[in-house]
């Protein structure tokens, strides 16, 4: 075993504060708490209690605009705050995918309705319970319907164009990013079984719906001990696991960045692996700012859920929930949603620098349900929140740098 340490501090930073005067009060530099190994070829980031940002570097988040209402709603309004998708479009339209309503609502750029597309069905063009959307590089907009297994492409219009056959029968997450490659190649997910522990495995498809490659593939660990019923059998008509399973279930979040590598965590512990296309890790973040441990109200609510659906806590991998989701920017910066309290929807975030180190923490003064996908372009953050009586509201953020 190989090892390189290597401190973040420099010669020069330490021979200046020892020649300051003793009454002068210094700004410690933060990176003095956070150091790199390289471990057998893993790059391993370990982050120390406080975040590289001092304050005149904090980023700020301004709301640009929030639209919808609380009462009477029309088909121009947004119906559900939860499982859906934002996209920018080539021509600054807003594209949100809603999955409850299986149709894609446009707004301009400033919030205003456009048109609205799409609907349920089996036709062509109809998108039944949509699970993600992608523009490719002649400004048409892609669509993977979840359950009649199709890709519909439609112009910048919303015109229905084609449709072709999705290689994808089985998915973890309701909605989930595609991506466009530059060499005209579509990135999807699946899993490879629905057994434990599920293999993710990220699909390279031509433009006809054919597989030509695998872009990557991620494990995650077992939730359950062998032999037990599926997640889907256990929860029905058991309100108190079915909490139990939402958010204390072991479970994995990733982001696939540009460049076909993927940011992984598992949902109780901050804790980001970055892996390459082979499933290879490369590049492992350690921090300790955050605690893992369990509350009474944890432990109330687990002990409950167990005992309704006839579990012990041998028999399951449970977490208190921490992380929510992790959204990568254009530059390469990593955004992670922590969850503040069990059961609500976070707004906190703490940021990462592209290499993993930790800069501080930020509100978004919003709230983003796990299973929405925001649009990220440059510093502009586009996304569906639950507002007031769970209203859905498109909101526009923009993040200001210093």
């Amino acid at each position: 075993m190989s090892i390189r340490r290597c401190w973040l501090v420099t010669y020069r930073a330490m021979a200046v504060i020892a020649f300051l005067p003793a009454a002068c009060a210094v700004d410690p530099d933060p990176r003095m708490s956070a150091e790199v190994d390289t471990i057998d070829g893993v790059v391993v980031v370990r982050n120390g209690p406080a975040g590289l940002w001092r304050e005149s570097e904090q980023w700020q988040v301004v709301e640009e605009f929030r639209v919808g209402r609380v009462r009477g709603a029309t088909d121009e309004d947004l119906t559900t705050p939860r499982n859906n998708s934002v996209s920018l479009g080539p021509n600054g339209q807003i594209f949100v995918l809603e999955y409850s309503t299986d149709r894609v609502v446009v707004f301009s750029g400033e919030g205003e309705f456009v048109r609205s597309f799409g609907g349920p069905g089996e036709g062509p063009g109809d998108l039944r319970s949509p699970m993600g959307m992608a523009w490719d590089g002649t400004d048409r907009l892609w669509v993977a319907a979840g359950l009649n297994g199709r890709y519909h492409v439609f112009d910048s219009t919303g015109v229905f164009q084609k449709s072709m056959r999705r290689p994808v029968r089985a998915a973890t997450r309701i909605q989930h990013p595609l991506v466009w490659e530059e060499t005209g190649t579509l990135i999807d997910e699946t899993v490879m079984s629905t057994e434990e522990p599920l293999m993710v495995l990220f699909l390279r498809v031509d433009t006809l719906g054919q597989v030509v490659d695998t872009a990557s593939i991620l494990a995650t660990p077992p939730r359950f001990r062998t032999g037990l019923p599926g997640i889907s059998t256990m929860i029905r008509g058991r309100d108190a696991f079915r909490f139990l399973a939402r958010h204390y279930l072991a479970s994995g979040r990733w982001s696939m960045a540009p460049d076909g590598t993927v940011w992984s965590a598992m949902n109780g512990r901050l804790r980001l692996v970055k892996t390459d296309s082979n499933g290879d890790t490369l590049r492992i973040v350690e921090t300790s700012h955050r605690p893992e441990s369990f509350d009474r109200r944890d432990r109330e609510a687990i002990s409950k859920g167990l005992a309704e659906a006839g579990l012990s806590r041998q028999d399951v991998e449970l977490v208190r929930p921490l992380v929510s989701e992790i959204y990568l920017m254009d530059d390469g910066h990593i955004l992670v949603g922590i969850f503040e309290q069990v059961g609500e929807d976070p707004s906190t975030f703490d940021v990462f620098d592209p290499e993993g180190f930790f800069l501080g923490t930020i509100d978004l003064g919003i709230t983003i349900p796990r299973r929405n996908r925001p649009a990220l372009v440059g510093d502009t953050l586009i996304v569906v929140s639950p507002g007031l009586l769970d209203v859905p509201f498109l909101v526009r953020l923009t993040i200001r740098r210093p």
